[in-house]
């Protein structure tokens, strides 16, 4: 039993293809279809997606699969005004980069995106989390992803502590190792594929055996980490890479019950969209099912489109 003085509000509540979204202040999300007898969901614009607002970062991370750097480039987000106004409230946008927080005008992009009543979120390198504390403090983020790179970094993990409840632990398949297992407990955890492009990828060629090894070495652990961790999730890759219906002895009905379908499943067999995300890139004004697309599958726009022309845009390309 959980003991809460509060129940946790509803901030969102909307319908969405062939289904109704319920949003609570803890992300906690409810989706239910209207007519009940259909057997999965469909969708006339975004749920949620991922907005890439600038190349920048000095991290200099060696697995970084954006290959952001110290003369990457800042989005001009003014560019997304028509756009973000096409968004559905209660929409979810997990802002990202490079270094997000690096942007000057992250401050005006959330107040944007909260005035119109959208839930955004961001992540932020561990090594950036002394720098940014105290704007990370003062923004009005739902969630905060902290990719973890230096799980012994004592001071780094005390500011992450004063973050509050709504930080999330983003690691990495291969890169993840037993040391880093402490961090993770009675924390909400989300692992991410290890992403073969760009700096990723001559990151494996240089280290391929040492990376398989800790993925295979993750798998043996995964029941561990999902007993103590308060949350665990997976991004698409890592289900692939990491295939945790196997790993934590999952039935196939348990599977389906939590499993949220694939970034390539997008149409059922009256050619209704069945995937509600996408991947915007806003540095390079591209749109693509997700940011480890193929490059010829990155669609230009002109950030005056409707948000759901460039879900539709997302798709092309892709069978049924």
């Amino acid at each position: 039993m959980i003991w809460q003085k509060t129940s946790p509000k509803i901030i969102a509540k909307y319908d969405n293809g062939n289904h109704r979204v319920t949003l609570f202040s803890d992300g906690t999300k409810i989706k239910e279809t209207i007519n009940p007898d259909d057997d999965h969901f469909t969708y006339e614009f975004p749920e949620s997606f991922d907005l890439k607002i600038t190349d920048y970062c000095n991290a200099g991370c060696a697995y970084c699969a954006e290959d952001s750097t110290k003369k990457g480039k800042h989005a001009n987000i003014y560019a997304l005004r028509d756009m973000l106004d096409s968004c559905k409230p209660g929409t979810e946008i997990a802002i990202g980069g490079g270094n997000a927080l690096a942007h000057p005008q992250i401050i005006a992009l959330i107040a944007k995106m909260r005035s119109n009543g959208l839930v955004p979120s961001i992540t932020v390198n561990q090594k950036h989390i002394q720098k940014y504390f105290k704007l990370l403090k003062c923004l009005d983020l739902a969630g905060i992803g902290v990719s973890l790179t230096d799980s012994s970094n004592k001071k780094d993990i005390r500011l992450i502590n004063e973050l509050g409840s709504n930080v999330v632990i983003h690691t990495i398949a291969g890169i993840l190792t037993p040391k880093d297992y402490s961090v993770l407990r009675d924390r909400k955890v989300l692992i991410l594929g290890y992403k073969d492009i760009r700096r990723g990828h001559d990151n494996l060629a240089k280290h391929s055996a040492e990376i398989q090894a800790n993925i295979e070495q993750l798998k043996k652990d995964l029941p561990m980490i999902a007993k103590n961790a308060k949350a665990l999730s997976f991004d698409c890759l890592a289900l692939k890479q990491l295939n945790p219906k196997e790993c934590l002895g999952m039935t196939d009905e348990e599977f389906a019950n939590i499993y949220q379908g694939d970034d390539y499943e997008m149409f059922d067999k009256s050619g209704n969209l069945t995937v509600g995300t996408m991947f915007i890139d806003a540095v390079k004004m591209e749109v693509a099912r997700s940011s480890t697309a193929p490059m010829d599958k990155r669609y230009k726009f002109t950030g005056s489109e409707d948000i759901r022309e460039l879900l539709a845009k997302s798709c092309e390309g892709y069978g049924n």
